[in-house]
């Protein structure tokens, strides 16, 4: 398989209403409800049963305060200065906590929230799913996979999507990946199923929520197999020479357990 995106776009028909997002096994809360006037959500709710290695929603933390080290399952880590990663109130049209991620101005440090699994299952596939919301005007964001162990300022990665400001999607810095299309300052659902084996890594990307949709299969480099197989992070971040703020909530990963 080559190393592009194979893209399919679609729209989504008009709902209307409120749309409660459910999530896999883990400690028990209350579903997070985005209000929406046009939101399918076409993912979210495995097809068999799921090991929960990484759940943060934020709720217990207060607003103002950066993220606790300990989440709902696994840990979490913030890399950047004192206020750039914080826990604040929804944002318009969603519920809940959310964390946002700031860079102020282009000499500010890079700022992100790595999220480490609860447990190393080497190869395999696992589904990572967040809800993002990206304000007007705000420059490029980042999520990306990382190996196991890695500090919370080293950004070493084995696969990387960038949220651009035309508001399309590039993956690992190829323009010619470039897919999907995504809402401003609507919350839409991402969610990335990765494939992990010895001989190869694909990532399978999803959008949906609002005005997003999009989808692309994708094969990590060939080179960074070796830290794919190593997968034990994923990061949401900001970094040079961007600024502004984007806000996250009910990042989740998960590893079938059948």
């Amino acid at each position: 398989m080559s190393n592009q995106a194979v893209v399919s776009e679609g729209s989504s028909p008009c709902c209307g209403r409120s749309i409660s997002v459910l999530r896999p096994q883990g400690p028990r809360r209350r579903p997070r409800v985005l209000q929406c006037g046009c939101f399918v959500v076409l993912m979210l709710l495995p097809g068999c049963a799921a090991e929960t290695l990484f759940q943060s929603n934020f709720d217990p933390t207060p607003i103002n305060q950066p993220p606790a080290h300990a989440q709902n399952v696994g840990t979490a880590d913030v890399d950047g200065p004192a206020g750039s990663v914080m826990v604040v109130m929804a944002p318009v049209g969603a519920s809940g906590k959310w964390v946002r991620i700031s860079r102020p101005n282009p000499q500010a440090p890079v700022a992100g929230l790595k999220g480490n699994l609860s447990a190393f299952r080497g190869d395999g596939k696992y589904t990572f799913s967040t809800i993002l919301f990206m304000p007007s005007g705000s420059g490029l964001a980042t999520i990306q996979f990382e190996p196991l162990g890695q500090s919370a300022g080293t950004l070493t990665n084995f696969l990387h999507i960038d949220f651009m400001q035309d508001n399309t999607l590039r993956i690992d810095d190829n323009d010619s990946t470039k897919f999907g299309s995504v809402s401003r300052d609507q919350a839409f659902i991402v969610q990335v199923t990765l494939t992990i084996s010895a001989s190869s890594a694909t990532a399978h990307i999803v959008l949906a929520g609002a005005t997003a949709s999009g989808t692309a299969d994708y094969t990590v480099i060939p080179a960074f197999l070796p830290m794919a197989r190593q997968f034990g992070a994923v990061r949401e971040w900001m970094g040079f020479p961007w600024t502004g703020s984007f806000d996250a909530t009910d990042i989740v990963v998960t590893h079938p357990t059948d």
